[in-house]
C-alpha cells in the first residue's frame, strides 16, 4: 500500500511538471498531436501505479521521450506554415462573406442541424446575421456577426507569406510586395501581416 502511494505521488508530480513544460491548454483547445501525446501520458503514467512490479522507469523515460517530442514538433512547424498546415490543418471557412459553403459543411461532415445548433448556443437567430463561420483547427467554430464589423485576414506569418489566403482575397504577390516596400519592411522583418475587409492592413514587425 506505501509502494503504490508513493508512486502515484510520484507519477502525480511528474506528470504536473511535464505538462506544466508542454504549456498544454484545457483539453477542448488540444491540437490532435497535443492530445495524442496527452493521452498516451496518461496511458503510460498509470502502469506503474496499476502494477506495483513494473519499474517506475518504465513510465519516467517514455514520457520524458513524449514531453521532448512535442516539443520539438512545436518548435519545428512554428518555424514552417506549410508543415504546420500539415500537421494541424488549417481553419475552413463555412460561411465567408455571408454565403454559406455547402461543400465545407459536406468535407467537415457538418450538417445543417449542428450549424445552427452552435449558432444558437453563440447567440445568433439567422444565418443571414452571420458574416462569417471558421472552423477552426481544434474543431471549433468561431462565427462573426455582419454587426460585429470585418475580419482581418492573415496573409504573413513570421515572415512566410500564406498564397492561398493572398489568393482568396483577389490579391497576389506583387500587391503584397508592394505594400511592404511602402511600408518600408521586407517580408522577412515581418512577424505578422493582415488585411481587413475595408482593405486596411496592419503589420507587427518581428522583434530584435
Amino acid at each position: 500500500m506505501a509502494s503504490i502511494f508513493f508512486r502515484t505521488i510520484l507519477i502525480y508530480i511528474m506528470l504536473s511538471i511535464s505538462i506544466k513544460i508542454m504549456g498544454k491548454r484545457q483539453i477542448g483547445e488540444l491540437e490532435v498531436g497535443e492530445l495524442v501525446s496527452t493521452l498516451l501520458i496518461s496511458e503510460i503514467a498509470s502502469l506503474p501505479i496499476a502494477d506495483p512490479d513494473i519499474p517506475l522507469l518504465n513510465a519516467v523515460i517514455p514520457v520524458f521521450l513524449l514531453v521532448c517530442l512535442e516539443i520539438i514538433i512545436s518548435t519545428v512547424k512554428n518555424k514552417s506554415q506549410r508543415l504546420k498546415k500539415i500537421i494541424e490543418g488549417v481553419p475552413t471557412f463555412i460561411v465567408y462573406r455571408g454565403k454559406l459553403i455547402q461543400k465545407a459543411l459536406c468535407d467537415n461532415r457538418i450538417s445543417v442541424n449542428e450549424l445552427l445548433a452552435e449558432m444558437r448556443i453563440q447567440g445568433v437567430g439567422d444565418i443571414t446575421d452571420i458574416k462569417y463561420a471558421v472552423l477552426e483547427h481544434n474543431g471549433k467554430l468561431s462565427i462573426i456577426k455582419e454587426e460585429d464589423g470585418s475580419l482581418a485576414h492573415t496573409v504573413i506569418i513570421d515572415g512566410e507569406a500564406d498564397r492561398d489566403a493572398i489568393k482568396k482575397l483577389g490579391y497576389n504577390e506583387a500587391w503584397v510586395n508592394k505594400k511592404l516596400s511602402d511600408a518600408g519592411v521586407s517580408l522577412s522583418d515581418v512577424f505578422l501581416m493582415t488585411v481587413d475587409d475595408s482593405g486596411n492592413i496592419n503589420i507587427i514587425r518581428k522583434e530584435k
